[in-house]
């Protein structure tokens, strides 16, 4: 086995084939004689590029809800529930996957002790809490009381908020006192090109101060999609993934996966972590080529790729995602949606790296309530970002 004794001399008589079947294409030899011959290579390079088919379990379906929805965000909440917010019904949703229900902790035109809710925008995990970003650039603490759905929502009031205007990109949280459950507010903000920081009040009632402009420099942030703060920052604009160390940009970039022969370079869209900073892996979604790919937040190495297996599309429609660490070795969880479905995989292999799975290996979905793991840490609660 070449692959795995001898993976240069497997990399060069692999890429050797693959030139030579194209060019047996282009001579006019049969798609059919062709096709399976070219299977068994791209399995090769596959698993000499460590992607791994990796298969997806149903957790909960809003395909058969009145009115449809359209899920665009996913956050595990403080109680380890999955929480989504519907831009058709304009809700946030608290999943629970045991029993098979959905329950509304967030709608537009919901009234509460201290206001009228507008149409949720985002949703983030902020130690005790579930925050909540509105339209009107009102902010939202949704704080459970227990493990079967209960709770409250109440208002954050945060200093001159009404002028973030309408093209706010992300909002994110950093624990600076797990005990206290303080936190500080992180908002993508691209008319200051700055992602705003703020850190709240000593009783933890709100950001009654100015902010401050986390990045040392001013960004063009109109066109990021993704926020993830691990103690660093990092951002996908444009399908790139930028890290700010202590507000400053660095010149770390996620490495070349070296599949170019099969398929484009990585374009990021949704990214997730499940570990504190500076350790472990951060995960970035690759819409065009419906793939995760694992990688290494010191040297920006890919760790390994994941594709779902028998072709499963489901990964061509995934709107957003966070990561469940694995316990002891064991690999990780991704919990992600597409446009109806909120979904699970574990990140290790349902078939031989060497050939595509068969049968016994199926990608399809089916009902699995979700593995009872804790959350990773936000980040140590000692130093503020």
């Amino acid at each position: 086995d070449l692959v795995t004794d001898d993976p240069p001399r497997a990399r060069q008589l692999l890429t050797d084939a693959w030139t030579r079947l194209n060019e047996a294409a282009k001579a006019g030899i049969a798609t059919g004689a062709i096709a399976p011959l070219r299977t068994r290579v791209e399995d090769g390079l596959d698993a000499l590029y460590r992607l791994l088919p990796v298969g997806a379990t149903a957790l909960f379906s809003f395909a058969n809800v009145k009115p449809p929805v359209d899920l665009a965000a996913v956050a595990l909440g403080p109680d380890l529930a999955p929480y989504v917010l519907d831009r058709a019904t304009q809700s946030v949703y608290r999943v629970d996957v045991t029993t098979g229900k959905a329950a509304v902790v967030a709608r537009a035109g919901q009234q509460t002790v201290s206001g009228r809710v507008a149409q949720p925008m985002f949703i983030a995990l902020a130690g005790p809490d579930l925050l909540i970003l509105d339209v009107k650039d009102v902010l939202w603490r949704w704080r459970p009381a227990d493990l079967k759905g209960r709770g409250t929502l109440a208002r954050v009031r945060v200093k001159d908020a009404s002028s973030w205007g309408t093209d706010i990109r992300a909002i994110g949280a950093f624990v600076r006192n797990r005990d206290q459950g303080l936190y500080n507010l992180y908002v993508v903000d691209p008319s200051s090109k700055q992602v705003l920081l703020y850190t709240p009040a000593f009783d933890g009632a709100g950001f009654p101060a100015d902010p401050t402009g986390r990045l040392s420099t001013e960004q063009d942030l109109s066109a990021v999609d993704t926020m993830v703060i691990d103690g660093d920052i990092y951002l996908t604009r444009a399908g790139v993934i930028s890290r700010f160390v202590r507000g400053g940009s660095t010149n770390w970039l996620p490495g070349d996966p070296g599949d170019g022969l099969l398929r484009p370079a990585p374009s990021y869209t949704v990214i997730a972590t499940g570990s504190d900073v500076g350790t472990g892996l951060l995960y970035g979604y690759d819409r065009a080529n419906q793939r995760i790919l694992a990688i290494d937040k010191d040297s920006g190495a890919i760790h390994e790729q994941y594709r779902l297996a028998n072709g499963d599309p489901g990964w061509s429609d995934l709107r957003g995602m966070y990561l469940l660490p694995g316990v002891g070795d064991g690999p990780a969880t991704l919990i992600w949606i597409d446009r109806n479905r909120l979904m699970r995989t574990v990140l290790q292999s349902v078939g031989p790296a060497w050939a595509s799975p068969g049968p016994g290996a199926t990608a399809g979905p089916t009902s699995s309530p979700a593995p009872t793991r804790r959350p990773a840490r936000t980040a140590r609660p000692s130093p503020s970002p």
